[in-house]
């Protein structure tokens, strides 16, 4: 990564933050191991909610509830987010997150499990948006599930799909960045959904379905 390109991220987190109660959060995702979403990432998040007013979406990814509050603090009042994860640990977190902003509790439906297999327990085209935030080796099984619960207006991001500038490094060739090129290689063909990669944080990827 570029002096200057890393200049501007820094800038952009200081930007669009601080967030005390996202902080608070995205430390203790460290402290469990896990890789929170960026500042820049969860106000992106807030704002597509907002703009889309999903009054049902579904989260791939709880982890320690950074995503989750990003995503409800855009959704309308009367909106659920169903979030799915396997590390219950980590989830209770997400909840007592989402108590300290203030959220009523039954706007968070959590469930624990294997994203490919919840996501085909749930109701097909009842949900306005599905964000998926999980490792680029498993996601390309997800995508079909996630399509087959939007309605037709329905928005699909997915997280991680730069991995920091390794997927653009001709370089690398790790198992991941090998995985995340074929999503993004797959998806860009497709022509049922329109798409669109914004270098956010980890790199966030839109998907609808076209209206054909």
């Amino acid at each position: 990564m570029s002096r200057e390109r890393a200049g501007d991220i820094t800038f952009a987190e200081n930007y669009n933050g601080p967030d005390p109660l996202l902080d608070a959060a995205r430390t203790l995702s460290h402290e469990y191991g896990l890789t929170p979403v960026s500042q820049t990432t969860s106000a992106t998040l807030t704002l597509l909610a907002r703009l889309l007013g999903p009054v049902a979406a579904v989260e791939v990814g709880t982890g320690a509830g950074t995503s989750t509050l990003a995503l409800l603090r855009g959704m309308p009042k009367a909106g659920i987010l169903t979030s799915i994860d396997t590390n219950s640990t980590a989830q209770s977190a997400a909840r007592d997150l989402i108590e300290m902003a203030g959220i009523r509790s039954g706007r968070l439906r959590l469930m624990s499990g294997r994203a490919e297999d919840v996501l085909l327990r749930l109701a097909p085209g009842a949900y306005d948006l599905v964000f998926l935030d999980s490792d680029p080796t498993g996601v390309e099984r997800m995508i079909e599930p996630a399509l087959r619960l939007l309605d037709s207006s329905g928005l699909l991001v997915i997280h991680q799909t730069l991995l920091g500038g390794a997927v653009a490094d001709p370089v690398d060739r790790t198992p991941r960045t090998r995985s995340a090129r074929t999503l993004l290689s797959g998806l860009a063909k497709r022509a049922d959904l329109e798409h669109v990669l914004l270098p956010i944080g980890q790199g966030l990827l839109t998907l609808q379905k076209t209206s054909a």
